[in-house]
């Protein structure tokens, strides 16, 4: 397995949380998450995911854009694009559950 290297902030800081891996796996998408990570927070779950989901496609860009020199913006453009698509038409069905 090809495991991606913890930042270092998040290594040196004894309050950090780990809230979302994926893989690609035998041709599917695997995911390991803390789904509640933001429960009894003064703001909604679900809101706080999608500011967590945002920050997230916004380092996708940076770092597609770091290494192909296009522009960020666009990256993360076509990205939202792709994201609404997909919520709207899934290609594939989501299965699996959740262990505790």
């Amino acid at each position: 397995m090809n495991e991606l290297p913890i930042p270092s902030d998040a290594e040196h800081d004894l309050q950090s949380i780990e809230v979302l891996r994926a893989w690609i796996a035998n041709g599917a998408q695997w995911v390991s998450l803390n789904p509640h990570i933001y429960r009894n927070r003064e703001f909604e779950e679900e809101w706080a995911w999608g500011l967590f989901l945002a920050d997230t496609i916004k380092h996708i860009a940076n770092a597609i854009a770091q290494q192909s020199g296009k522009d960020p913006q666009k990256v993360a453009k076509a990205i939202q694009k792709s994201f609404a698509r997909e919520m709207k038409k899934p290609t594939s069905a989501v299965r699996g559950g959740f262990i505790e």
